[in-house]
């Protein structure tokens, strides 16, 4: 498919000139394709002027037919005028596979070189020694697979000349073969340049996949078909577009199906993961056939047909996607078309050249638009390119005000979450009390609140709300202006635990909260109840409380309230799930056997140690130690008694 490109350049290759009596010749150029003789095989002695060449073959240098592998010699004997001028001698043909001997001696600058040294036929000029009078060229040829692959010629044409005639010629055949090339230089150049300006959005966007993958894809493309048209033109090697070009093909039609799939919202299925893999199959085989071990024309077919189900399906699923109602989708058809029915047509063209039908011969031709020629596959490209453009101006547009948008909306849920998690905790008499808080994300749906309760004793409250972002934070806000009412009623844990779940279930919104209310008084004692939270532990051990349902789901739930006594340097520790659910790389949970063994720790230890292990959720750790000596203690015990007694 890629190689009838080259084909219109040799077809489009300016015509031998009439055949002209070198006696004769004084001016112009004189053409030498005809009258040549070749013999296959390599002998050094072919080379030299008086060798008997009268048993090989007539042929034409310029009706050679593709090249094929093997090394052949071709001779052809000039005479030229007594006191003839200076002489230059015009040889387009394949760059690195011939050698050319002028009366037996080696003319400098032609060589038969290896694989990266070969290039398309092209243009390069001879000087003549001013004393010979007749001339016997010789041409030693061997063409590598890479270039047999092509199925170029060996040569275009041959001429004598003086220098500026010569010169005149060389210009206007390499003209005429970069002419054909530059506008197709140019439209790649544009993609390589809009791939590059695509990564900048993703830069801008990360989280949006659809950008890189899209970046990938204009800037692979247009690397594969620069390394495609430098080829064809002659300004690199062959093997650059069989090494490398080729093999583009495959990534960046991967790339293609990332960026639909991930454009429209789609988890790339696994029959499509499947065929990416496939994909990748074939460039084995481009390897083998610049090694020569596979041929080209099956290469070609299997190239075209492997990369068909992209073209074809690809806009078809977008359909799909758009008929289930994502309009986004929608606007991706036809950008995506124009690269799949471009290259479908110039298919048809080189089906027509090689199969000699020759119907269609012109869709594999140039397009002229204006002096312009460009490619079918370049124009479809080049549209690809355009509404690409459009469609993804109204996607960033989109992105970006939802992004604005999502961006205050975060500020409003930093702003509720310092309400809800205090950066200083205040004091109470006899304890002391430490916090520590790490959101999984940039705003978490924990919280934790110290307040003061009616009757005396502090409220210890800590909480989580399910689902994240600013609905969590909202949420969060509504529970802790409802504690911070009930608590100046002076309500036991258990009571205004039942009067905060009635109250957020009346609210209607989906999703709960879960929450450990303590009580603590002056003299150690501690009043407790669960809404579906993880038990508080003391001094290291888990305080076996059976706890109620999370708040906000059945509006007529009652809430237990257990007792305990805190006596001075005993530490009760209240957590959220965070701690307990954290994971390491292999998905192993820290468990609540860690926990338990590291609960009697400061608040910022536990914490540390939950991240250290891997961070899954939002992880809130309290730790309240009563404070005193023992005389207190002791002087607290005879009050009592004597209380007790009076």
């Amino acid at each position: 498919m890629r190689r009838l490109v080259l084909l219109a350049l040799w077809l489009a290759a300016p015509v031998a000139l009439a055949q002209v009596d070198a006696t004769q010749w004084r001016t112009g150029t004189a053409d030498l394709t005809r009258g040549w003789l070749e013999h296959d095989g390599d002998n050094p002695a072919w080379a030299q002027p008086n060798f008997d060449d009268s048993g090989w073959r007539k042929v034409r240098l310029d009706d050679l037919g593709a090249a094929t592998l093997g090394t052949r010699w071709y001779r052809l004997h000039v005479q030229l005028a007594p006191n003839h001028p200076h002489l230059h001698i015009l040889i387009a043909g394949g760059e690195g596979t011939y050698e050319m001997y002028v009366n037996g001696r080696l003319v400098e600058g032609t060589q038969i070189r290896s694989l990266f040294g070969v290039k398309r036929p092209t243009e390069r000029v001879y000087a003549v020694r001013d004393e010979d009078e007749a001339l016997t060229i010789a041409l030693r040829t061997s063409a590598n697979p890479t270039y047999t692959g092509w199925f170029l010629p060996l040569f275009l044409t041959a001429s004598l000349g003086s220098p500026a005639p010569i010169d005149n010629e060389r210009r206007a055949m390499e003209s005429e073969r970069l002419y054909a090339a530059l506008p197709s230089i140019a439209i790649n150049l544009a993609l390589v340049l809009a791939g590059i300006g695509v990564f900048a959005l993703y830069r801008s966007q990360q989280k949006h996949l659809e950008y890189l993958w899209l970046g990938l894809y204009l800037f692979l493309l247009g690397i594969s078909n620069l390394l495609l048209y430098c080829s064809t033109s002659g300004l690199i090697s062959l093997s650059w577009n069989n090494l490398l070009g080729d093999p583009l093909i495959y990534v960046f039609t991967i790339m293609q199906i990332e960026f639909t799939f991930s454009f429209a919202g789609q988890r790339v299925g696994r029959a499509w993961r499947t065929y990416e893999w496939a994909l990748l199959t074939p460039i084995i085989l481009a390897a083998m056939v610049v090694a020569g071990r596979f041929p080209s024309s099956r290469y070609v077919l299997i190239e075209a047909m492997a990369i068909l189900p992209a073209a074809l399906l690809l806009p078809a699923r977008l359909f799909v996607w758009y008929r289930r109602g994502n309009r986004e989708a929608g606007w991706l058809i036809l950008p995506s078309l124009l690269p799949a029915a471009t290259t479908a047509l110039y298919n048809v063209g080189s089906v027509s050249i090689y199969t000699g039908w020759g119907r269609a011969d012109f869709l594999a031709d140039p397009i002229p638009v204006g002096p312009i020629p460009l490619q079918l596959s370049d124009l479809g490209d080049l549209l690809f390119v355009l509404a690409i453009g459009v469609v993804m101006f109204f996607r960033f547009t989109r992105v970006s005000r939802e992004q604005a948008r999502a961006t205050a909306e975060l500020d409003a849920a930093r702003t509720i979450q310092r309400r809800l998690v205090p950066e200083i905790l205040p004091e109470i008499e006899g304890y002391e009390v430490e916090a520590a808080y790490f959101p999984a994300e940039e705003v978490g749906g924990d919280f934790y609140q110290v307040l003061e309760s009616k009757g005396g004793g502090k409220l210890v409250v800590v909480g989580d709300v399910s689902g994240k972002g600013l609905k969590a934070a909202m949420t969060g806000t509504l529970a802790m202006g409802a504690l911070r009412a009930l608590a100046t009623e002076g309500l036991g844990p258990g009571a205004l635990l039942m009067r905060l779940n009635r109250q957020l279930a009346e609210t209607g919104d989906e999703g709960f909260v879960t929450c450990v209310c303590a009580r603590i008084g002056p003299k150690g004692e501690v009043t407790l109840a669960n809404a579906g939270h993880l038990p508080p532990y003391r001094n290291g051990e888990e305080l076996l409380l059976e706890p109620d349902l999370p708040l906000g789901i059945a509006p007529e739930e009652k809430y237990a309230e257990h007792t305990l006594r805190l006596e001075p340097g005993d530490q009760m520790t209240l957590l959220s799930d965070g701690v307990v659910e954290a994971r390491d790389a292999r998905g192993a949970l820290f468990g609540f056997e860690r926990t338990r063994e590291i609960s009697a720790q400061s608040a910022a230890a536990i914490a540390e140690a939950a991240l250290k292990y891997g961070q899954a959720d939002d992880i809130t750790v309290v730790t309240v130690m009563r404070t005193g000596s023992e005389e207190a203690v002791l002087a607290e015990t005879m009050h009592a008694a004597v209380t007790a007694r009076g």
